[in-house]
C-alpha cells in the first residue's frame, strides 16, 4: 500500500494524476516503476504529449535516486578506507621501528601500548563517523517522510480544489439554465428580483496583494517564480527597471498569455508636456535639491528619443508621433493574446520597462501607461480570488496614475515589501516605503498583513565552501534584524491591532527555486509564498458562497411555487419588529463612535491650533535647505494643491495637507483602529454580523414558510456581506477626509501663492500660507469627518431596512409564481444535496477483499486487520438509540472528514475539541453558522442559541459554544465537529491535518475483549459515528465502512 502511495504521489506531483488508475491497476510500484521499458510506459500512457513528459520526468528521478545513493556509498567507503588506511600507517610505524635497531624490551612494550592506542582512537574515530553516516541516512529519511507528507498534503488541497470546482460548474449550469428561462418571461416584481439576484451571483471582489519595492529589488523574478514562469514579467536588465503598475490576475477563459495596456489620455500626456516645455524655459539659479529637469528629459527621450529636447509642444503632441500605437489617440486599450509568456514578455517590454543601456534608439511607451493587466492561464490555484499587483514605492506626478496607486494601495489585503537580503537591513528606501503607505493601507486601507521579502539569498561570497549552511545562518539572522527594526516602528504599528503573526519575514531565493545547487525547494521559502496566497485565494469558501446564494434563490423560487402567500400576517409583522430593533442596536452603536470622534476631534482641533505655524515651517522652511534651492520645491507645492512629488520616485513625497492634518490623525488613530480594524471585527462590524433576522428556530416553528425563510436567511447573509464591503470602503473615506477637507480649504491660499513670481516670490508664497491657515480650517475638518460618520450609519440602517423589507415583501407577499420558470425541484435537490455536502472530500476506497489478514509489526506485535461491510442508509444528524443485545451499533451520524496527507489516527472528536479549545475559540469566525447547524438538529436549546447569539465578541461566542457542546456530551461534540468542518474547512485543515474521527471508537477496553484498536483507514467520507462497545472474542463492528487494525493486549 505504501508503494501504491508513492507512484500515486508521484505522479500528482508530475501533473499526471488521471493516469493513476493504470499504474494501479497494472500494480506498478516503487521498485518496478524504475524498471518500465518504452512499451510498458505506452500502454500505461497512450497519448504522447503526456507520455513524453512522464518518460522525461522519470529519467530526472533515477538521476537524482542515483546520484543520492552514490553519494552514500561514497561517504561509507571513505569511512571505510579512512579505518584502513590508518590500520595500515600503524602497522607499518611498528615494523619500521623494528628494523632501526634493537630497542629495549621496555621501549619495545611503551611502542607497543601506544600502536594500540592509537589503532583503538582511529577505531572510536571511524565508528563515530559511520554513526553520523546513519545518523545523517536517519535524518534524511525523516526528511523525505515530512516532504512526502507535504506532497499529500498538497495533493489532498488539489483534490479539494477540484471537487469545488465540479460543484461550482455544476450548479453554475443550473443558474445559467435558469436565467436564460427568467429571460424570456414578462417583467413582474419577482422576476426582475430574481434577475438582479443572478447578476449579484456572479459578482466576486478580488483581494489584492500590493508588491513594493526599490528598482532592481527582484520583484518582477519573485512574481515570476512564484508563478512557475521564468519569463513573464521583463525584468533581469542591469539598467532597467519597472516603471508603471502592473497588475497580475489568472486568465479564468483560456489558455492564452493575455496582457491589456491601459493608457492616460491625450489631455493628460499634453499638460505633462507642457509642464516639461515650460520649466526648460524657467531659470530659477542654482537649485541643488531639483533633479526633476533631468527627469523630465528621461520621460521625453524615453518616448522621442534625443530629437524630443529640441521641439515644442505642437511638435510632440503631432499625431505621427503616436503612429504605432494608435490606440493611445482613440482611449482604447492595447490587447495581446500569446501563447508563451515568453512571447508576451517581449511584446509588453516596451511598455513597462525604462531601459537606459540600448544604444540604438527604440521607443519606449512607459510614459503614456498608466496600469497594465497580465492574465496568466492555469493559475487559478493561487489567482482565481487574487490579484498581485507590483507598484511603484511612491506613487506618481501624473494624476490618473497617482489616484489609481492610491486606490490600489487602500485596497491591500496584505503588502509585501520586498528588498534584496544584503540591504534589508541597511537600505531605507525600503523601509521609507513602508513609512510613507502605512497610513493608506492601515487605518486608512484594509491591509490584514504585512510581508517583509529579502531577495536573492543565493548570492554569497565566492569564496564560502558550505554554502548552504552559511545561506540558512545569514537568512535566520537577516529575520531576527528585520524583525527588531519592526518592532521599533511605532507610527507603523500603532495602525494594526497587534495580531498575532500579522508581520511576517521570508527569505527566498527564486534562483535556488529553480536550480536548487545549494538548497531545497523548501528552503528557498517560495513555498510559503505560494501557500500564502492560496490561503488568500481561499477557493473552497467563494465556491460555498457561491452555492449558498444559489440555494437561496432556488429557496425562494421552489417555496413561491408551492404558496398562495396567505396566513402570513403574524410572521411578517414578526419580522418586520425584529427588523426595527435590530436596526436601532446597529444606530447606537454608530451613535457611540460619532461621540468617541467628536471628542477626540476636538482635542486635535486645540493641537493644531496651537502648533500650526511650526507644522507649515516643518514643510516650507525645514531645516537645512537653502533659502533659494528650496524655491522651486515650494513652487511646485502650491501648483499642486500642497503637493510636491520628485519625479521617478526620486526622495520622499511633500504634503503640507498631510502635515495639517498629522494632530488631528494623532488624536484619533487608537480610537479609529478600535472601531475599524483590519485584521479583526471592530464593534460596528460585529453589529452588523450579530444582525439576525430569520432565526433557526423561526423556520422550525413555521415549516409551511421555510423554504421562505431560508431564502431570507441567505439574503440576510448575502447583505452582511455587502455592508462589511461598504464598511471597509466608507472607512477609507472618513479616514482621509481630514488631509482632503484641509485641501479644499488650502485651494484658494495654494492658486493664489503659485501665482507670485520674480523678486521675493518666495516669500511672498510662504506668506500667503501662514496667513491663510487658522482654526476655522481644523474645525471645517473636523465637521466634515463627523458628517461621514453620520453617513456610514445612514447607509448601513437604509440598506438594511429597504433591502430586506423588499425580500420580506417579494418573497412573502408577491403571488406571482404562476409566472415562474416550470417545477425547479429536481434543481432544488442538486443544489441542496450539493450543500449538505460542501464538507466532504472525494476519497478512493481501500477496503481489503478478505475478511481479515493478520501481521507483524516491526517490533513483534500481532495486528489484526478487519474490514466491515458498507452501510447504505442515508445520513442525518439525529440521534439514534444503541440496543446492546442485538449487537445493532446505532449513533448519532456524521461526515468524516479527510486529508490525504495524514494518516487517519485515533484522536476522538471530543479529544480534538478539548485539546484545541483555546485555539478554536480565537480563530473561528462562524461561529453563528455553526450554532444554527446545531440549533436545527436539537443539538442545542433555543435558550443556549440566544446565549450564544447576544455574545458581544466572536470569541465570548465561541467560548459559550463550545462549553455547551462539551456539556451536551459526545453526540454534540460530533455534530459540532461535523458543522465546524462544513463552515471552517481552511481552518480545520490547519489544526493536525486533520484530527477528526468519530468519537466512540477509542479503545475496546473491556475485560471480555483482549484487543484495542491501534489504526484506522476509511474507505469513504461517510461513515457513522458509534458509542463504544465490546463484542467478546468475535472482533466484529458491523456496519462501520473502514478497516480497523486491532493489537492484542498481551502483544
Amino acid at each position: 500500500m505504501a508503494s501504491s502511495s508513492f507512484v500515486r504521489d508521484l505522479l500528482t506531483n508530475w501533473g499526471l494524476s488521471e493516469y493513476i488508475k493504470n499504474f494501479e491497476d497494472h500494480k506498478i510500484d516503487e521498485v518496478n516503476l524504475q524498471l518500465l521499458k518504452e512499451k510498458d510506459i505506452c500502454k500505461l500512457i497512450p497519448e504522447i504529449g503526456p507520455r513524453a513528459k512522464f518518460i522525461e520526468q522519470l529519467k530526472k528521478y533515477k538521476r537524482q535516486k542515483s546520484r543520492n545513493e552514490s553519494k552514500n556509498i561514497q561517504e561509507a567507503t571513505s569511512s571505510s578506507a579512512s579505518f584502513i588506511t590508518a590500520g595500515k600507517t600503524s602497522s607499518g610505524n611498528c615494523q619500521h621501528s623494528t628494523t632501526m635497531g634493537q630497542p629495549s624490551p621496555e621501549k619495545r612494550k611503551s611502542d607497543g601500548d601506544d600502536a594500540n592506542k592509537q589503532t583503538k582512537k582511529q577505531k572510536r574515530s571511524a565508528a563515530s563517523r559511520k554513526t553520523e553516516i546513519l545518523e545523517k541516512r536517519k535524518s534524511d529519511g525523516d526528511d523525505a517522510n515530512k516532504q512526502t507528507k507535504k506532497q499529500k498534503r498538497s495533493a489532498a488541497s488539489r483534490k479539494t480544489e477540484i471537487l469545488d470546482c465540479k460543484k461550482k460548474t455544476e450548479v453554475k449550469k443550473i443558474m445559467e439554465s435558469l436565467s436564460s428561462k427568467l429571460e424570456k418571461l414578462t417583467s413582474t416584481k419577482l422576476t426582475d428580483f430574481l434577475r438582479d439576484k443572478f447578476k449579484t451571483l456572479e459578482k466576486d471582489k478580488k483581494k489584492i496583494v500590493g508588491v513594493f519595492g526599490k528598482t532592481g529589488a527582484g520583484k518582477s523574478s519573485l512574481i515570476n517564480t512564484i508563478l512557475g514562469e521564468t519569463k513573464l514579467l521583463p525584468s533581469g536588465s542591469q539598467g532597467a527597471c519597472t516603471s508603471v503598475m502592473i497588475q497580475v490576475e489568472a486568465n479564468m477563459t483560456n489558455d492564452k498569455y493575455i496582457a491589456e495596456i491601459e493608457f492616460i489620455t491625450v489631455q493628460e500626456w499634453e499638460d505633462e508636456l507642457s509642464s516639461i516645455v515650460m520649466a526648460r524655459t524657467c531659470e530659477l539659479g542654482d537649485d541643488e535639491d531639483m533633479d526633476d529637469s533631468n527627469d523630465d528629459e528621461d520621460i521625453i527621450t524615453a518616448f522621442y528619443g534625443n530629437v524630443g529636447r529640441e521641439k515644442n509642444l505642437e511638435e510632440l503632441m503631432d499625431k505621427r508621433c503616436f503612429s504605432n500605437i494608435p490606440e493611445f489617440r482613440s482611449a482604447l486599450k492595447k490587447k495581446f493574446h500569446c501563447d508563451t509568456a515568453e512571447e508576451l514578455s517581449e511584446n509588453i517590454r516596451c511598455f513597462t520597462r525604462s531601459d537606459t543601456q540600448n544604444d540604438a534608439f527604440e521607443p519606449q511607451y512607459w510614459p503614456l501607461v498608466k496600469c497594465i493587466t497580465v492574465k496568466v492561464p492555469n493559475s487559478n490555484d493561487l489567482l482565481e480570488h487574487v490579484v498581485l499587483v507590483d507598484l511603484p514605492g511612491n506613487g506618481d506626478c501624473n494624476k490618473s496614475r497617482d489616484e489609481m496607486w492610491k486606490k490600489f494601495v487602500g485596497d491591500c489585503s496584505a503588502v509585501w515589501i520586498v528588498s534584496e537580503i544584503s540591504r534589508a537591513t541597511s537600505e531605507k528606501e525600503c523601509w521609507e516605503i513602508l513609512d510613507s503607505t502605512v497610513s493608506l493601507f492601515g487605518n486608512g486601507g484594509e491591509c490584514q498583513s504585512i510581508s517583509f521579502i529579502c531577495t536573492k539569498t543565493d548570492v554569497i561570497e565566492m569564496n564560502q565552501k558550505d554554502a548552504h549552511t552559511n545561506i540558512l545562518t545569514r537568512n535566520k539572522t537577516t529575520k531576527k534584524i528585520v524583525r527588531d527594526k519592526f518592532q521599533k516602528r511605532k507610527e507603523v504599528k500603532k495602525h494594526f491591532s497587534g495580531v498575532k503573526d500579522f508581520f511576517k519575514v521570508f527569505t527566498v531565493s527564486s534562483k535556488e527555486y529553480r536550480k536548487r545547487k545549494h538548497l531545497e525547494k523548501e528552503e528557498t521559502e517560495i513555498p510559503h509564498l505560494q501557500e500564502f496566497l492560496r490561503n488568500l485565494n481561499d477557493h473552497h469558501t467563494r465556491t460555498s458562497d457561491y452555492i449558498s446564494g444559489a440555494y437561496g434563490i432556488l429557496s425562494l423560487i421552489q417555496g413561491a411555487k408551492k404558496s398562495n402567500m396567505t396566513d402570513n400576517k403574524d410572521l411578517c409583522e414578526s419580522l418586520e419588529k425584529k427588523l426595527n430593533d435590530n436596526l436601532k442596536s446597529i444606530g447606537d452603536s454608530i451613535e457611540e463612535s460619532w461621540k468617541v470622534f467628536d471628542r477626540c476631534l476636538s482635542q486635535g482641533v486645540q493641537q493644531s491650533e496651537d502648533s500650526c505655524e511650526k507644522l507649515i515651517n516643518n514643510v516650507i522652511s525645514p531645516r537645512g535647505k537653502k533659502h533659494g534651492g528650496y524655491h522651486k520645491v515650494v513652487k511646485s507645492l502650491c501648483k499642486h494643491n500642497g503637493i510636491y512629488k520628485p519625479r521617478k520616485n526620486r526622495g520622499k513625497e511633500i504634503n503640507l495637507n498631510e502635515r495639517l492634518a498629522s494632530c488631528m490623525r494623532s488624536s484619533i488613530d487608537e480610537e479609529f483602529k478600535y472601531f475599524f480594524p483590519n485584521d479583526k471585527w471592530g464593534p460596528i462590524r460585529k453589529q452588523i454580523e450579530n444582525f439576525t433576522l430569520v432565526a433557526t428556530s423561526l423556520i422550525r416553528d413555521h415549516p409551511r414558510w421555510s423554504l421562505h425563510l431560508r431564502f431570507l436567511k441567505m439574503e440576510e447573509s448575502e447583505l452582511k456581506a455587502g455592508l462589511n464591503y461598504e464598511l471597509r470602503k466608507k472607512k477609507k473615506e472618513i479616514y482621509s477626509t481630514l488631509t482632503k477637507s484641509i485641501m479644499q480649504s488650502m485651494h484658494s491660499c495654494y492658486k493664489r501663492a503659485s501665482l507670485h513670481t520674480g523678486k521675493d516670490s518666495l516669500k511672498k508664497m510662504k506668506d500667503e500660507i501662514h496667513q491663510h491657515v487658522n482654526v476655522d480650517i481644523f474645525r471645517k475638518a473636523k465637521e466634515d469627518m463627523l458628517v461621514c460618520l453620520t453617513e456610514l450609519k445612514n447607509i448601513i440602517v437604509m440598506q438594511l431596512q429597504s433591502k430586506l423589507e423588499r425580500s420580506i415583501e417579494i418573497s412573502l407577499k408577491t403571488p406571482d409564481s404562476l409566472i415562474l420558470p416550470e417545477d425547479v425541484t429536481e434543481d432544488y435537490n442538486k443544489i441542496k444535496k450539493l450543500m449538505d455536502c460542501s464538507s466532504t472530500v472525494t476519497f478512493t476506497s481501500i477496503l481489503d477483499t478478505q475478511p481479515t489478514t493478520q501481521s507483524m509489526s516491526g517490533n513483534g506485535k500481532k495486528h489484526v486487520q478487519i474490514t466491515a461491510p458498507i452501510d447504505p442508509d442515508p445520513l442525518n444528524l439525529q440521534p439514534k438509540p444503541f440496543n446492546r443485545k442485538s449487537n445493532d451499533l446505532r449513533g448519532s451520524e456524521s461526515l468524516v472528514p479527510t486529508d490525504a496527507g495524514t494518516e487517519v489516527n485515533q484522536l476522538s472528536d471530543v479529544a480534538f475539541v478539548k485539546k484545541n479549545r483555546n485555539y478554536l475559540i480565537q480563530r473561528v469566525k462562524m461561529g453563528d453558522a455553526i450554532a444554527d447547524d446545531l440549533l436545527r438538529h436539537d443539538m442545542i436549546q433555543d435558550e443556549m442559541y440566544e446565549k450564544i447569539s447576544k455574545g458581544s465578541t466572536t470569541q465570548e461566542k465561541m467560548r459559550i459554544l463550545i462549553g455547551a457542546v462539551q456539556a451536551g456530551g459526545r453526540m454534540s461534540t460530533s455534530a459540532f465537529c461535523v458543522a465546524l468542518r462544513k463552515h471552517e474547512l481552511r481552518l480545520v485543515e490547519d489544526l493536525g491535518k486533520i484530527k477528526l474521527l468519530c468519537s466512540s471508537l477509542g479503545r475496546l477496553e473491556n475485560s471480555d475483549c483482549n484487543v484495542r484498536i491501534v489504526g484506522l483507514s476509511f474507505g469513504t467520507t461517510k461513515m457513522q459515528i458509534y458509542p463504544v462497545c465490546y463484542f467478546g472474542k468475535e472482533h466484529l463492528l458491523n456496519g462501520i465502512h473502514c478497516i480497523v487494525c486491532l493489537q492484542h493486549r498481551d502483544g
